[in-house]
């Protein structure tokens, strides 16, 4: 959140050169970039507040979050969402730290779809086996080329992208995995241990 900071005010001294200049153009991406920034950091706040109460440890609350962030998201870009899960999952119980990481990968996942890959449908699976609970987000999109690596992480002031959601994996010591081709959609996979 530091950097989404520095990036605000940051952007907001080059408002302020754009302005001086009459290089009206300029100035409105300017600005429209520091709302949109802003939002996103209004949403990354609710998140933190939301993660950090203790009431929703249970992943059926986790569920109930994921659907409503996704459904009307996805619902207003003409997306279409299929969302399923096993009977076990909303018994779960997570700790703070991985509830939190496993929903901001879910987030920046979908985030990402609706962003950049041009997709149609979004199909989401959780599971539970093997003392893992796992995460599966698929698109139908253009996809891209893994090898590019830094894609997305450049494309905002915040800085969320592939690489966060592999340092939030990590954090929780869990396996993430992403498989995208041209014209072949996009398949995340994320592996959590669980006790």
């Amino acid at each position: 959140m530091g950097s989404t900071l520095s990036s605000i005010s940051v952007y907001s001294q080059v408002a302020k050169i754009y302005n001086q200049q009459k290089k009206d153009g300029e100035l409105q991406q300017t600005l429209e970039k520091i709302g949109e920034t802003s939002g996103e950091m209004i949403s990354e706040m609710s998140d933190i507040v939301w993660a950090i109460n203790p009431r929703n440890d249970h992943m059926n609350n986790i569920i109930q979050r994921m659907d409503s962030f996704a459904r009307p998201l996805l619902q207003a870009k003409n997306i279409q969402f299929e969302f399923s899960y096993d009977d076990a999952i909303p018994a779960i119980n997570l700790q703070m730290d991985k509830r939190k990481n496993f929903y901001l990968i879910f987030k920046e996942a979908i985030n990402n779809a609706i962003k950049y890959s041009c997709c149609t449908k979004i199909i989401v699976t959780i599971k539970s086996e093997h003392n893992r609970l796992e995460l599966f987000v698929s698109d139908n999109g253009k996809g891209f080329n893994i090898d590019n690596g830094h894609i997305n992480s450049s494309k905002s002031l915040s800085g969320n992208g592939l690489k966060n959601m592999q340092m939030r994996a990590s954090e929780m010591k869990a396996t993430f995995t992403i498989e995208s081709q041209a014209n072949n959609g996009t398949h995340i996979e994320l592996l959590v241990p669980i006790p």
